[in-house]
C-alpha cells in the first residue's frame, strides 16, 4: 500500500468478478475497496489484481532508469528480512479474476522472451464518475491526484493509457491505483497497472476500442496469461506455457533490492557479452526437460554488467552458492537452491557492508498467476 518494500504483504486467493467487496479475501484488496469509499464517497463497482510480470530473459531491454527514484519515507530503516519464513519456505501464488476475452488475444510482437508472473501486482479498484471525466487517486502518493489528462502524473501514465486505449474520448470513470512494491525497485514495469486497469474499464464500459500500447509487451502478456507453476515462451506466434515449479526442484527466485541508484558506467553495454538471439529457446528447452536449474547460467549469460552493486551482489549470490542471476530494474535476480537461500543472503549482506545507504532487502519468488 504504501512505497516501501516493509509494507509488501504475502498475497492469498482473489475474489471473484462477482464477488462482494467485503468478501474479499485477501487483506490488500479489501484495504483498497475501503480507501476508494473514504475517497470518492461511495464502494468501488469493480475491483481487478494484475500481477507483475518480469522478463526474465529476451524481450525488449530498456537501459537502467537514468533519475533517482523518489525518496520513500521509512526506508532506511525497514528491516531488511522482508517475507516471513513460513512464507519463503511456501509461496502462495498470487492469482486474479480472468481477463476479458478481447484482451486475452493479445500476442507478442518482436524478440522472443521468457517472462514469469510475481506474486505482487497492482490492485485496481473503480467505479463510474458520475461528474464525468477522469479522477485517479494513488495508494501509493497520498499526496497526489490525477483528474486532468492533460497534466498526468508520472504514477497515473499506465491507468491513463488504458483510459485513452478504452474509447475517444475516454469513459468517465474513478479508480484507486495500489501498487504492491515499491517504485524504486523498478520491478514493476507499468503493464500490470495498464492490464488492472483495462480489465476495470472492460467491466464498467465493455470491451475496448483497441489495446493499450503496452499490451504487447512481455510484461503485460505475463501479467494477463501467466500459470501458477509456470514460465510464459512468447513468440510472435503466441505466447506458450511452459513448467516452471521452483518448489518442486527445490529452487527459489530471489529478488535483491540493493537500495541503489547508480546508473549504468558509461559503454557497459558495450563491452557485455551478448548471449545471443537463442538465449531465450536454450532456457525453453531446458525447462521443457524438467531442467529449471538450467536457467541460471543462462541469467549470467544474459546480465549485463556496469552497475557495481549490483554487480557485487550477483557475484556475492553466486560464490555463495545460486545457479546465476542477472540485474533487472534496479535489483539483481538470482536463481537459487531452497537450501542456500540462508547463505546467499547472508553473504550478500555482507559483501554489500559500507557499499549501499542500507542493507539490501530481500524477496523469494516462484512462478506466479492464476491456477493451473
Amino acid at each position: 500500500m504504501t512505497d516501501s518494500l516493509s509494507a509488501v504483504r504475502r498475497p492469498t486467493a482473489l475474489p471473484k468478478k462477482d464477488a462482494l467487496v467485503g468478501l474479499a479475501d485477501d487483506p490488500e484488496i479489501r484495504i483498497t475497496a475501503h480507501v476508494y469509499e473514504r475517497v470518492f464517497g461511495v464502494p468501488p463497482a469493480t475491483l481487478r489484481r494484475a500481477p507483475g510480470g518480469l522478463t526474465l530473459l529476451g524481450g525488449p531491454q530498456p537501459p537502467p532508469p537514468e533519475d533517482d527514484p523518489p525518496p520513500t519515507t521509512g526506508a532506511a530503516t525497514a528491516e531488511p528480512d522482508l517475507v516471513p519464513s513460513a512464507a519463503r519456505d511456501s509461496v502462495v501464488p498470487a492469482s486474479r479474476a480472468e481477463a476479458p476475452a478481447d484482451l486475452v488475444g493479445a500476442t507478442a510482437q518482436g524478440d522472443p522472451a521468457l517472462a514469469v508472473a510475481l506474486a505482487w501486482g497492482t490492485i485496481v479498484a473503480a467505479g463510474p464518475n458520475p461528474d464525468g471525466g477522469v479522477d485517479l487517486y494513488s495508494m501509493n502518493r497520498h499526496t497526489d491526484r490525477c483528474t486532468s489528462l492533460d497534466d498526468v502524473p508520472e504514477w497515473a501514465a499506465p491507468a491513463v493509457e488504458a483510459l485513452r486505449a478504452h474509447a475517444d474520448p475516454p469513459p468517465p470513470a474513478r479508480m484507486v491505483v495500489d501498487r504492491e512494491l515499491p517504485a524504486e525497485t523498478g520491478l514493476l514495469s507499468g503493464a500490470e497497472t495498464v492490464c488492472a486497469a483495462a480489465m476495470a474499464l472492460g467491466d464498467l464500459h465493455g470491451p475496448p476500442a483497441a489495446p493499450a500500447p503496452s499490451a504487447a509487451s512481455p510484461e503485460y502478456l505475463a501479467a494477463l496469461h501467466s500459470r501458477a507453476g509456470h514460465a510464459l515462451l512468447l513468440t510472435p506466434s503466441g505466447p506458450e506455457q511452459i513448467p516452471f515449479d521452483l518448489p518442486a526442484a527445490g529452487l527459489r527466485l530471489l529478488i535483491i533490492d540493493v537500495g541503489g541508484t547508480e546508473r549504468a558506467l558509461p559503454g557497459a553495454a558495450v563491452v557485455a557479452s551478448d548471449p545471443g538471439p537463442d538465449v531465450v529457446e536454450r532456457a525453453a528447452e531446458a525447462l521443457r526437460a524438467g531442467y529449471p536449474a538450467g536457467l541460471g547460467p543462462l541469467l549470467t549469460e544474459a546480465h549485463v554488467p556496469g552497475r557495481p552493486t549490483l554487480d557485487l551482489a550477483l557475484s556475492a549470490a553466486r560464490d555463495a552458492g545460486a545457479l546465476g542471476g542477472r540485474a533487472l530494474g534496479r535489483c539483481a535476480v538470482a536463481l537459487v537452491p531452497q537450501a542456500v537461500v540462508s547463505r546467499v543472503r547472508a553473504e550478500v549482506i555482507a559483501r554489500l557492508e559500507g557499499e549501499t545507504a542500507r542493507p539490501p532487502r530481500f524477496l523469494t519468488a516462484v512462478a506466479s498467476g492464476r491456477p493451473s
